[in-house]
């Protein structure tokens, strides 16, 4: 009552010596519910208190060390405990190379929590250092580290190698989930490096027009409309043909009304900006897009239209 009462003061040097009171508080009461309500309360003070705080963290490298031996522990729980703990620290030491280390080890553990925790640490890691999934080769659940790649977007050269790295997995694991994880992650890469965008709107139309199971189609529609949303103007007259003659062949409705959403979001855009865009287009293709009109305004005497769209 008394800390949180000095942190409630006005005066700064009320707050400060509230905060000194931790430590002893903590050694008079070590329990565990108490020293989670105090930290939460360290939370919600104003940023100047926060920084106080921090400051007395005078050397990192000392903290992650006793941190880090606990790594070495023969319990899997405790390691668990230290990876998360060092996934949350990724963003102040994004490079430390014994961290890197001991993740890629602990994929390879016989114990599930220990490898959550360091799926987890290996996600952070990776959107912080661009060196984190270098050479990564484990037997661990493919679809859990797969998700990790998106973040492999620091330069060019490894944004090539993760995006070459994801075509290799998608060939070579055709089952649906590994097809459906690989392409969004492959979308998310894409996203994020920004160059690659072009041929992953391709790619993501071909699985579109050519894989016959239902579900990736779904997953292609849904990742094609985030990419028309992020960026339009990378989207060609052929990737919108492609996409309105797969919108007329596909005998499902709900795989339609997605792929005219797509479209919907398009027709805003640079992508299709106006008209006279339409009258620029071939006839045929100027044929196709009249058809897809004629599906939308069929489709839309369907009682359940609304529950159709993805």
């Amino acid at each position: 009552m008394e800390v949180d009462k000095g942190l409630r003061y006005g005066k700064l040097g009320e707050q400060c010596e509230a905060v000194v009171r931790f430590p002893r508080l903590f050694q008079k009461y070590p329990f565990p519910i108490l020293i989670n309500s105090a930290f939460l309360k360290l939370a919600d003070v104003n940023n100047f208190l926060r920084l106080c705080v921090l400051k007395k963290i005078l050397n990192v490298d000392e903290f992650v060390k006793r941190v880090f031996s606990v790594i070495h522990s023969n319990d899997p729980v405790a390691r668990a405990i230290t990876l998360r703990m060092l996934g949350s620290m990724a963003s102040v030491i994004p490079e430390r190379k014994n961290a890197h280390h001991s993740i890629r080890q602990s994929l390879d553990s016989h114990d599930n929590v220990e490898v959550e925790a360091a799926i987890f640490a290996a996600a952070n890691f990776s959107a912080q250092s661009n060196e984190m999934i270098q050479g990564l080769a484990t037997p661990v659940d493919l679809l859990k580290l797969i998700p990790i790649l998106q973040h492999m977007h620091h330069d060019a050269s490894l944004a090539s190698s993760s995006r070459q790295l994801l075509q290799q997995l998608v060939t070579s694991y055709p089952s649906t989930k590994m097809v459906i994880v690989t392409l969004h992650t492959f979308t998310l890469l894409a996203a994020s490096s920004l160059v690659d965008i072009p041929k992953q709107i391709q790619l993501l139309l071909q699985y579109l027009k050519n894989d016959p199971r239902k579900a990736v189609k779904r997953l292609a529609i849904q990742d094609l409309k985030l990419l028309a949303n992020k960026t339009p103007h990378t989207w060609s007259r052929e990737n919108i043909q492609a996409l309105c003659e797969s919108a007329l062949h596909t005998p499902y409705d709900s795989l339609k009304l997605g792929m005219l959403s797509v479209l919907s979001v398009l027709s805003g855009t640079i992508a299709i900006n106006s008209t006279s865009a339409l009258l620029q287009v071939r006839k045929q293709d100027q044929l196709i897009i009249f058809g897809i009109l004629d599906a939308l305004t069929c489709l839309s005497t369907d009682n359940q239209f609304h529950l159709n769209i993805l």
